[in-house]
């Protein structure tokens, strides 16, 4: 069988550490946008106003599923749990 082929030891670390640097770099930045979008509150307060709309609804109509493109909507049935 065949010696494969490498390369030297310090060209392995050097590539290996540029690859570790972009994957460090990656993982700031997305640690970065979560942290923004959390202390942003803007999702908590989208979620909250969806939430109240939804309670509304199911206020006035009881448990439905609405077709958010026409507005049509039906009942929700649970089924009977069988003991």
């Amino acid at each position: 069988m065949a010696k494969a082929k490498k390369i030297t030891k310090d060209e392995l670390a050097a590539v290996q550490g540029a690859v570790n640097n972009i994957n460090n770099l990656y993982m700031s930045v997305g640690r970065a946008i979560v942290d923004v979008i959390k202390n942003s509150g803007g999702i908590d307060a989208l979620d909250a106003a969806l939430k109240e709309q939804q309670k509304a609804l199911e206020d006035k109509y009881g448990s439905v599923t609405i077709n958010l493109q026409t507005g049509e909507y039906e009942e929700v049935v649970e089924e009977a749990v069988e003991a």
